[in-house]
C-alpha cells in the first residue's frame, strides 16, 4: 500500500536525530526521436529523505535556424498515483547538438511525495522538444538525448518497509528493516499496535481498531543514532457493513431471492438450497427452516458476516367433505372445506359458488372439483374432491296380505305412513293397520336413498264392497275429466294424493252422475273418497 508523507511528517523527522547517508543513482542515457513524447524512468531502491534532493544531467538537441524554434526539456516526478509535478523546465536552447550540463534542486516536499508514491522507487518522466526531425536537419541519429540523469539526496540510516500496511481490524503487519549502515540496535514505536514497542529487527504487530497509525524506528549505527517516523504508515480499514437482508417466510417448495449488501464479493453458508453461493442475490429454495450466513468481503479485503433466517411454512392441508361423500340423484350436498383460510372451487358447475369454505352441490352424476386453499402466510395447496351420485331405489308397491299391508321391495329401512303422517314404530317390511285410511311406505337403500309408494286405502269394506254399492268412476286412467256414477243423494267428493293430502274437493248435488275436472292435477295415482248419507266410499283413480 502506498503512503504519502506530509511536510509535517518531514518536520518531525527533521527534529529527530539522524545519521546521514547519501542516496545516489544514475540512469542510462535516454535518447531517440520518441523523446518528443513523454518517456518514463525509475530510480530504484529509494529510501526516505532527510531534506531536499539534487537532480543532475546533460541534455542536447539538434537545432538549425531554418526551423525558427528553440529546443525545450521537461522533467517531472510522480508525486501521487497518476499525477506528476514538474521539477525542471528549460527553453531557448539554440545550440546544435551541444551537451548542456544542468543541476536542479528538488524540494523536500516534492521529493518526499515522490518517494512515498513509488513505495521504494521513484518514478518520473522526461520530454525533449527540438527544432528538427530525424533525417531532416538532425546532426545525429539518436537526437535528442538526456545523459547521466542522476538523483542524489541525503537519507536516513533508519528505514523500514511492510508488504501491506493497509489491513483489516485484527490484522497483522509484518515490518521489515531496510536500514543502512548495519544498525547495532533497534527501537520500534507502534502507537495503536500490539505490541506497542519492539526491539526486534523485523517485528510483527497486530492492529485491532480502525484508523491510521504512525510508526517510528530508532536505530544506532557507526554514524550514531537515527530516528525515522512515518505518520499514518499503517491504515486499519473499517469492516464492511454486512447485510444479509430481512428474515422471510417461504412456503414449502417455493423459492425466494436473497439480497446481501456491503461488499464486493459474497459467499453464503450453507450452500444447500441456493442457486449460487457466491453471488449477492442467490435464489433460495430451502427444504426446511434454514439460517443462511453471508461472508461479505469489501474492496480492502476486509470481511464481516450477517445471517438471515428463512422460515419454511408447510403448505395447508386442504380437506373437503360432505359426510359420506355420496348423495342420491336429485339431492343436494353441503360440502365443507377445512385446512386453510381462503378457498376457491373449480369448475363452476353444479355448485352454489366458487369461493368460501362451504358450498352446495347438485351434480346429476358423480363429479369432481378442485379446491384450492390459501393460508394466512399466503401458502397455497389444493385437493380434488369427488362427490358420488347414486340412483334412488325403485318406488315400492303396497299390497294387502290378509290383515297386513306389505311391500315386496327389499330395503335397508322402512317407514309406514297413514294419511301422509308417520306411523311411529312402523319400520318393518309389513304393517298391520289399526284403523282405516290411506297407507303408504318409504324405503331406504344401503346408500341412504329413499323412494315412496303410492297410497293404498285400507278399510273394513274393501274395494269389492264399494263397487257392490254401485259407485264407480271412469275412464281409468282419467284425462282432464273424471265421471262418477251411482251416487245416492247429496255427497262430498275428495281426491287424495299419495301423501294423503286432499288435492280436490267438490260438492255433489245429488244427481246419480257427476263430473270432476282434473285440470291442473299432476299425473299419478290417487284415492277418490265419496262421502254421503249412505256412508263413505273410496276407490283408486289413476290420472294420466
Amino acid at each position: 500500500m502506498k503512503r504519502t508523507v506530509t511536510l509535517a511528517a518531514m518536520l518531525l523527522i527533521a527534529l529527530a536525530e539522524y545519521a546521514q547517508t547519501s542516496y545516489t543513482y544514475t540512469l542510462p542515457t535516454i535518447e531517440g526521436s520518441t523523446l518528443s513524447n513523454w518517456r518514463t524512468f525509475t530510480f530504484p531502491g529509494t529510501t526516505p529523505t532527510t531534506g531536499d534532493g539534487t537532480l543532475t544531467f546533460e541534455w542536447r538537441a539538434c537545432w538549425q535556424d531554418v526551423f525558427g524554434s528553440s529546443s525545450k526539456i521537461w522533467i517531472e516526478f510522480e508525486t501521487s498515483p497518476g499525477s506528476y509535478t514538474q521539477v525542471y523546465y528549460e527553453t531557448g536552447n539554440n545550440s546544435d547538438c551541444v551537451a548542456l550540463s544542468r543541476t536542479t534542486n528538488v524540494s523536500a516536499p516534492v521529493l518526499i511525495n515522490a518517494l512515498n508514491t513509488g513505495n521504494g522507487d521513484l518514478n518520473g518522466r522526461v520530454k525533449v522538444q527540438d527544432a528538427c526531425y530525424p533525417g531532416v536537419g538532425c546532426a545525429f541519429y539518436n537526437d535528442p538525448q538526456v545523459l547521466g540523469l542522476t538523483l542524489t539526496y541525503d537519507t536516513h540510516a533508519a528505514n523500514f518497509t511492510a508488504v501491506d500496511a493497509g489491513i483489516c481490524p485484527g490484522g497483522i503487519v509484518q515490518f521489515t528493516d531496510a536500514s543502512v549502515n548495519s544498525p547495532s540496535s533497534y527501537e520500534w514505536l507502534f502507537p495503536g499496535g500490539d505490541p506497542a514497542t519492539s526491539a526486534l529487527q523485523d517485528p510483527a504487530v497486530q492492529y485491532n481498531t480502525p484508523g491510521s497509525y504512525d510508526v517510528t524506528l530508532i536505530v544506532v549505527t557507526t554514524d550514531g543514532p537515527d530516528t525515522l517516523t512515518i505518520p499514518d504508515f499503517v491504515t486499519v480499514n473499517d469492516l464492511p457493513l454486512a447485510d444479509a437482508g430481512a428474515d422471510e417466510t417461504v412456503c414449502a417448495g417455493n423459492s425466494v431471492q436473497l439480497q446481501a449488501g456491503g461488499g464486493t464479493t459474497y459467499e453464503w453458508f450453507p450452500a444447500t438450497g441456493l442457486s449460487d453461493a457466491n453471488v449477492d442475490d442467490p435464489v433460495a429454495t430451502p427444504a426446511a427452516t434454514t439460517s443462511y450466513t453471508v461472508l461479505v468481503t469489501d474492496a480492502n479485503g476486509c470481511q464481516a458476516s450477517d445471517f438471515v433466517v428463512l422460515t419454511v411454512q408447510p403448505l395447508p392441508q386442504v380437506v373437503a367433505s360432505a359426510g359420506n361423500n355420496t348423495i342420491c340423484l336429485g339431492d343436494t350436498a353441503y360440502i365443507v372445506a377445512t385446512g386453510a383460510s381462503l378457498y376457491q372451487w373449480s369448475p363452476n358447475l353444479f355448485i352454489s359458488g366458487t369461493s368460501g369454505a362451504a358450498v352446495y352441490a347438485w351434480p346429476t352424476s358423480t363429479f369432481s372439483w378442485t379446491v384450492t386453499g390459501t393460508d394466512a402466510f399466503g401458502c397455497v395447496n389444493d385437493t380434488t374432491y369427488t362427490l358420488n351420485v347414486v340412483p334412488p331405489p325403485a318406488a315400492p308397491t303396497v299390497t294387502f296380505d290378509g290383515a297386513d299391508v306389505t311391500t315386496a321391495a327389499v330395503a335397508s329401512a322402512y317407514q309406514w305412513y297413514l294419511n301422509g303422517q308417520i306411523i311411529p314404530g312402523a319400520t318393518q317390511q309389513s304393517w298391520t293397520p289399526t284403523m282405516n285410511g290411506n297407507y303408504s311406505v318409504t324405503i331406504t337403500d344401503a346408500n341412504g336413498c329413499t323412494a315412496q309408494s303410492l297410497p293404498v286405502y285400507y278399510g273394513s269394506v274393501g274395494l269389492q264392497g264399494i263397487e257392490a254399492q254401485g259407485v264407480r268412476v271412469h275412464p281409468q286412467p282419467a284425462g282432464d275429466l273424471l265421471v262418477i256414477e251411482g251416487i245416492h243423494g247429496k255427497a262430498v267428493a275428495r281426491l287424495y294424493d299419495a301423501g294423503g293430502r286432499v288435492v280436490l274437493l267438490q260438492q255433489l248435488d245429488g244427481t246419480p252422475r257427476a263430473t270432476l275436472s282434473l285440470m291442473g292435477i299432476p299425473s299419478g295415482s290417487y284415492v277418490l273418497e265419496v262421502e254421503g248419507a249412505a256412508g263413505v266410499e273410496r276407490m283408486p283413480v289413476v290420472r294420466e
